[in-house]
């Protein structure tokens, strides 16, 4: 007997006879996740499926993908829902039988995903023939901060995606207000969690590339580059080049060639240009700061006084997601199919 574990890409293989598919959910409070199977071409295959957590394969004449999506009727897996998967012969008496796990699977705020497809090897039934496994799975999450992780989840619920397709990342680069009003939101965190947020949304919108950082200072516009789990950190301070007066942050704002998306952070919507690939997060209380013409971003409130803000918005994650949602629906990616999944995945929906 051997048991191979697969991660990312990998393939591997069983004898072609009635292969059972198992699914356990860990991490989640209450309904989990249930199997669902189609083939390649988007036609039914013949299922035995005795509960939402096995379904039995009778036989493999197609390539047949095997995915799971959040049971009890609700649209999104839950935060923290992890998914164990194993598949192997379907005869529990052959205990000599190779199995084949898949590794664990951190689902959070995914409306489904794609686990493996399954496809046969030799056109005739005979002795040697196969059915190769081969895993879906993404590479593994990085880790975030709370904050980013939060967004993250709420960024992947609004595209009903993972991660975005190769051939629609997009470039992600933030740009921080640095005028003298800013200087209560570098103290109390909230420029740091502001910045998580779109670390988070980077994470899915370009895979983990890193994201741009514009600060422009009272003379110059500093720029660097950063990873997601590094960027709130690095805007937990003041900037060196300090605060000033009339900041031009429009200036600070570069437009680099393909899909890009710039998130401005500041106190006021005015400040920005909200131009096409360019949205504003308003850190305020005052409802009305993003009432002006033509604005596109999202407004976020402040922790109360003596509340650190990172901490603040990782005890809302609703509002998180709120931001988050106006965000990407203010850059037209709330319902582009474009990032949607691929069509066997909403077949199998």
């Amino acid at each position: 007997m051997a048991t191979f574990v697969l991660d990312g890409k990998a393939s591997a293989e069983l004898p072609r006879r009635p292969i059972a598919v198992a699914l356990t959910v860990g991490g989640a409070v209450g309904p989990g996740a249930r199997l669902l199977a189609r083939a390649r071409d988007g036609r039914e295959v013949r299922v035995v499926q005795h509960t939402g957590s096995l379904l039995i394969l009778p036989r493999v004449d197609v390539e047949v993908v095997v995915a799971a999506v959040p049971d009890g009727g609700r649209d999104r897996f839950d935060q923290g829902t992890v998914l164990h998967v194993t598949l192997g012969p379907d005869d529990s008496g052959d205990i000599g039988a190779d199995v084949i796990q898949l590794a664990p699977r951190d689902v959070s705020g995914l409306s489904f995903l794609e686990l493996a497809t399954l496809a046969p090897q030799d056109q005739h039934l005979g002795e040697g023939a196969s059915v190769r496994v081969t895993t879906r799975l993404a590479i593994p999450d990085a880790p975030l901060p709370p904050v980013a992780a939060q967004a993250r989840v709420a960024c992947r619920g609004v595209l009903h995606a993972d991660q975005i397709d190769e051939a629609h990342r997009v470039t992600m680069g933030c740009v921080v207000d640095t005028s003298v009003s800013m200087a209560p939101l570098f103290a109390s965190g909230m420029v740091a969690a502001a910045a998580d947020i779109v670390a988070g949304m980077a994470a899915v919108l370009s895979t983990g590339e890193p994201i741009t950082l514009t600060v422009p200072g009272p003379a110059t516009a500093g720029q660097q580059s950063f990873a997601g789990d590094a960027l709130g950190g690095h805007l937990g301070a003041v900037p060196a080049p300090g605060l000033g007066f009339s900041v031009d942050v429009n200036a600070a704002i570069t437009r680099p060639g393909g899909r890009s998306l710039t998130v401005v952070l500041t106190d006021g919507a005015g400040v920005v240009d909200t131009v096409k690939g360019v949205l504003a997060l308003v850190l305020s209380d005052c409802s009305s700061a993003t009432d002006g013409p033509g604005f596109a971003g999202s407004r976020c409130p402040l922790p109360p006084p003596g509340v650190d803000g990172r901490e603040f918005l990782a005890g809302q994650p609703q509002l998180v997601s709120r931001v988050v949602g106006e965000l990407l629906a203010a850059a037209g990616l709330a319902a582009s199919s474009s990032v949607a999944s691929s069509s066997v995945a909403r077949d199998i929906r």
